[in-house]
């Protein structure tokens, strides 16, 4: 996703610089839209598994170069069952989130990409559920089941297709999409032991680390030399603007916005990923992805106002969508 998954709670900014912070979480939203461009574009050169470890490992370094190395002794003060907790969601949730949001991105297009990552929040609502974190009502059964139906429209679109947009993509991405999910309701149990940078650079390098016995031999296989200039700025955008620098402003946004304004910019992600897939790819909008986008947006908007309005009993804090890295 491309997006984070804020998680609505019951408080509102205290600064007066409102403009700036939504200025700063617009361009975080354009950047996370046009990861998936960005990806569409590296795929041309790179396998999706090699493109996977490339991009955990470039946002590993860059994360690895921005963390003083003196911090981590002092940050990783904590018991050992917190620390295989950590690995697990790492191993567990990004690396395997990685994987099926490029595979998936590979063998759809960029409207299905979007629209089906901005089913997090239904999501995040469904795994809360099931522990036991939100009680199910009867508005949050409402919007779950329209945002399906979306998807399904979705998946109906291009079912016959031979195309990229194919069905078997965005049930790759809905996996990828639930998977995240995961991390992001498991991600409060240690989010309050870290920062951001720590907890980023701990995640990322962890993830490059796993993900290299799937992913190093699609790595070496691949000619460097015949990658052509559109697909390195691919991998470079997806590395610099799409994780590092977005991830970081995201979670600045965060100190000073409501976790449920931010949460209304994923309404805008799957519209802009559209608009750059129809610009730069030469994708074509059809009626069935124009009506499934609707009926999922309209889903995640019931839901989210269902979770709003009952937020005063909700398990998760803003604390977790801080530091919790976008699904894509």
């Amino acid at each position: 996703m491309n997006s984070a998954v804020p998680i609505p709670v019951d408080h509102l900014p205290t600064d007066a610089g409102h403009g700036r912070m939504h200025l700063l979480m617009l361009f975080v939203t354009v950047c996370w839209a046009a990861n998936i461009i960005a990806g569409k574009e590296a795929l041309t050169g790179f396998g999706a598994l090699a493109l996977a470890q490339l991009r955990m490992l470039g946002a590993a370094v860059f994360y690895a170069a921005l963390f003083v190395p003196g911090r981590l002794v002092r940050r990783l003060q904590f018991s050992w069952g917190k620390r295989f907790f950590l690995v697990v969601l790492a191993a567990g949730a990004m690396a395997l989130n990685q994987i099926a949001f490029i595979g998936g991105m590979a063998r759809s297009t960029v409207a299905h990409t979007g629209l089906v990552v901005a089913l997090g929040p239904v999501m995040v609502l469904v795994i809360a559920v099931v522990i036991r974190l939100e009680a199910l009502t009867t508005g949050k059964i409402v919007g779950m089941l329209i945002a399906f139906a979306g998807v399904g429209i979705l998946t109906s679109d291009n079912a016959g297709q031979g195309s990229t947009g194919h069905w078997k993509g965005d049930l790759i991405l809905l996996s990828g999409t639930l998977v995240f999910a995961i991390y992001t309701v498991l991600m409060k149990e240690v989010a309050n032991h870290f920062d951001t940078l720590t907890l980023n650079t701990l995640v990322f390098v962890l993830a490059a680390i796993m993900l290299a016995p799937f992913c190093v031999r699609a790595v070496s296989r691949t000619n460097l030399s015949a990658v052509t200039l559109e697909a390195w700025w691919g991998l470079v955008f997806l590395i610099v603007f799409g994780t590092v620098i977005s991830y970081l402003l995201f979670a600045y946004v965060m100190t000073e916005m409501a976790a449920s304004r931010a949460a209304a910019f994923n309404y805008l992600q799957p519209v802009i990923a559209s608009g750059l897939g129809i610009w730069v790819l030469s994708e074509r909008l059809t009626w069935k992805v124009l009506i499934g986008g609707i009926v999922i947006l309209a889903g995640v908007y019931l839901t989210e106002r269902e979770r709003g309005e009952t937020s005063r009993g909700v398990t998760l804090s803003a604390s977790s969508a801080r530091h919790a890295p976008d699904a894509g």
